[in-house]
């Protein structure tokens, strides 16, 4: 993600990127070869393993994707599923795994909130707001069976739609975090896109951050997207301009005073925080 940002970067004047975690088509492992080799992967290699993880052939896999367009003679293939069952919750819920369950649907918002605040127009693909899984209907369609792309372009349950009144419900919970994270979108004025995105340093592999900024309004991100409990140190706020001495969190909804350099910023598993500078 970071070594393809020299190219991300440059568009034209007065224009801006549609940003969006999930859509209608398949996903595609687009990142050219020497980009992966910047991050100290094989690009084969990693291309193999998120094919394989997000089609649930790796060991410990969550995900319930399939391969699309599988390219006989190079093995490239795309990948199909909805956001949801890629993120997890499709086989947290046939396992009737509660945990798992909270897991996919921390890893869902996190995912939509990093699309959300990273710069450009954002998009909800219909059905991501109440965490649609994939629907294998297609397959007894004859028209459609040969396509696994319609997996992730699911008919609309109405049904399951309603049940975002329903207090705890995991329609609930997706829908209501969906609506935060519009919220303080519409409400932080640095996370328009003005050409105002510097990728931090977390010190962290597992963490994203970058800052977001407007004149003397300056928003810190960082996302965790390890299974584990990340530690970020505040050397990382403190190297773009004057070091801030509060932050507040928009997300959590809680102020933090900044600590000295190996110190660290706590973020759960799968959470992420969005750090406006106070003072």
């Amino acid at each position: 993600m970071l070594a393809a940002q020299h190219v991300l970067l440059k568009k034209p004047y007065g224009t801006s990127w549609l940003t969006y975690t999930r859509c209608h088509d398949d996903i595609g492992l687009g990142y050219d070869d020497y980009m992966i080799q910047q991050a100290s992967f094989n690009p084969y290699q990693h291309r193999k393993y998120l094919k394989d993880f997000y089609s649930g052939n790796a060991p410990g896999s969550t995900a319930t994707g399939a391969l699309f367009s599988i390219n006989p003679k190079t093995q490239d293939a795309r990948i199909s599923g909805t956001l949801a069952s890629l993120c997890g919750l499709e086989k947290a819920i046939g396992n009737y795994d509660e945990k798992e369950i909270s897991t996919a649907i921390n890893r869902i918002i996190a995912m939509q909130a990093c699309s959300f605040f990273i710069g450009g127009l954002p998009m909800v693909f219909y059905g991501d707001e109440v965490g649609y899984t994939n629907d294998y209907s297609y397959l007894n369609n004859q028209a459609k069976s040969y396509d696994n792309r319609w997996m992730h372009r699911p008919v609309i349950d109405w049904n399951k739609n309603n049940n975002i009144e329903v207090e705890g419900s995991i329609e609930q919970r997706i829908f209501k975090a969906t609506q935060q994270l519009i919220r303080l979108r519409k409400k932080l004025p640095m996370v328009a896109d003005l050409s105002n995105l510097t990728w931090l340093t977390p010190y962290n592999i597992h963490v994203a951050g970058f800052l977001r900024q407007i004149d003397d309004q300056r928003l810190f991100c960082f996302f965790n997207f390890k299974n584990e409990v990340a530690f970020v140190d505040w050397q990382a706020v403190k190297e773009k301009g004057n070091p801030p001495v509060v932050l507040y969190d928009h997300w959590n909804q809680q102020e933090h005073l900044v600590g000295r350099d190996r110190e660290f910023l706590v973020i759960e598993p799968y959470s992420f925080c969005l750090l406006e500078a106070v003072i």
